[in-house]
């Protein structure tokens, strides 16, 4: 292993990576009780025994209880390594999950070069609605959590949310983090001293590295703070509060594997205990100082995008903001008022409660107004503006998604009497998302998730009052469109 040529991993590596954004993960940290914190584009990571900082939550509402509206009846699944628990609705998903947890831990073995004694607790769930009802970890779980790796009992939980590749992604990321804490257990048993805290960027970014290639996704954030000068150094990014620590880490991870070779990793887990602080150590194993690592990141970085400026117009060249101030905004869809001008409808946590707003393309942050207030009731308690689109029809029905009770609920909110004026819910779906209009507006498409956690197409005929499922099968089918 010591002798492998940089840049290359093993096969046996390899055949696992798969595609998939990480959305967010969870660790508890081992000095203190978990303490909420939230990453901007997939969710919440209460913060690391490896070297996290706290942040404050923007999207978490306030008060808001952690309700368990189900009693799961557990069985155990158990492979050579690793222990599946489940209920007996998603059967088939765990026989998957056993299978990619053992095979990326034989491979996790050899890159670690480290073979964990204790077995792995994998908790399964078969959508996000029952996974934020576990007791694994007594936080609140918000959406765009795909699962967290427990640092004390290193008991891993995840749900499904209808996307194989995702879910093997998951499983192999949070893997990881099981082999990182094992590995420095046994390095400190060993040597019986403090080993140093690891930056975000590290752990992180080596969970991505190690689970799936970069996605389109990530190339998009990587190359914008490039174009835009605003990449972050590596000191600042080591306890940053958000989600940039996963591709930018992934990016870090990707360099020093093709410049030193993949082996080092597992050296540097070894020999931790040498050194003081994590800089120190990185120089000691990989040879090179964190700021002449940053110097050349960047120039690589900047040579892989600045070319794409010679035909590109920049967005803030072309384009004009509309809803400038107030924070993040989800979600947009445009569309044509009953009076003819355009508008958008977008959601937004700016209040610290999710809404949905409008605003007027000519008028901007002026006309913006608030339409349906989102959870501070059981109705609207969340429109999950991660995953689930918004739609409009002839500028006066809206429909979305919002969670009410224990399952979703497909809603038309009518954006002229500004109320509800139909709810759906459907026995056999625990989870909706991305509703989609007819051109004639007599019927809506959705992706449906049910209690076994597989997810398809299903349509609603508002005439015949119908559910009809459109496709029927293991692949995850998302975010419809109907062309006319």
């Amino acid at each position: 292993m010591g002798n492998a040529a940089p840049g290359t991993e093993p096969d046996a590596a390899a055949g696992v990576y798969r595609t998939a954004q990480a959305m967010m993960r969870i660790r508890a940290n081992p000095h203190r009780r978990p303490a909420r914190r939230r990453r901007w584009a997939a969710g919440l990571a209460l913060a690391a025994g490896l070297g996290a900082a706290d942040a404050t939550a923007q999207t978490v509402p306030f008060g808001k209880n952690k309700v368990q509206y189900t009693d799961f009846d557990w069985h155990v699944l158990s492979g050579p390594h690793v222990d599946v628990y489940y209920y007996p609705d998603e059967e088939t998903l765990a026989r998957l999950a056993l299978a990619y947890a053992e095979e990326s831990f034989d491979s996790l073995t050899v890159l670690f070069r480290h073979r964990p004694s204790e077995r792995v607790p994998l908790i399964l769930y078969s959508s996000h609605q029952h996974f934020e009802q576990t007791n694994v970890t007594p936080g609140f779980i918000p959406e765009g959590v795909a699962g967290f790796t427990e640092f004390l009992k290193r008991r891993i939980a995840l749900p499904f949310n209808g996307n194989t590749s995702d879910f093997r992604h998951t499983i192999r990321h949070e893997l990881v983090h099981f082999f990182q804490l094992s590995k420095l257990t046994q390095v400190y048993g060993q040597y019986g001293r403090r080993v140093p805290p690891l930056p975000l960027w590290w752990t992180e970014g080596l969970a991505e590295r190690w689970s799936s290639p970069q996605t389109v996704e990530d190339e998009m954030y990587v190359s914008d703070l490039v174009l835009s000068g605003r990449l972050p150094g590596l000191r600042r990014l080591a306890y940053a509060r958000g989600f940039l620590v996963y591709p930018l880490g992934g990016e870090i991870h990707r360099y020093l594997s093709e410049r030193f070779g993949y082996d080092r990793v597992a050296q540097l887990y070894d020999e931790l205990w040498k050194y003081s602080d994590f800089e120190s150590a990185l120089e000691g194993v990989y040879g090179i100082e964190i700021r002449q690592l940053e110097r050349e990141l960047e120039y690589e970085l900047q040579r892989r995008y600045f070319p794409m400026l010679a035909d590109r117009v920049p967005v803030d060249v072309r384009a004009r903001a509309v809803a400038r101030r107030g924070g993040l905004n989800f979600k947009p869809v445009p569309y044509r008022t009953p009076d003819g001008e355009w508008a958008v409808l977008f959601m937004s946590p700016r209040t610290g409660y999710t809404n949905i707003y409008s605003v007027r393309l000519e008028a901007g942050d002026a006309s913006l107004r608030e339409v349906v207030k989102g959870e501070r009731s059981a109705e609207f308690e969340s429109l999950h503006f991660f995953q689930s689109r918004l739609d409009v029809h002839d500028g006066r029905r809206l429909a979305f998604v919002s969670k009410y009770l224990e399952r979703d609920a497909l809603f038309i909110w009518d954006l002229e009497r500004g109320q509800v004026v139909g709810r759906y819910q459907f026995p056999e779906l625990v989870a909706l998302s991305s509703p989609a209009w007819s051109p004639d507006g007599r019927w809506i498409v959705f992706e449906g998730l049910t209690a076994a956690g597989w997810s398809d197409l299903y349509r609603l005929d508002f005439r015949t009052q119908s559910l009809e499922r459109l496709t029927h099968d293991v692949y995850h089918d998302a975010d419809p469109d109907v062309a006319p």
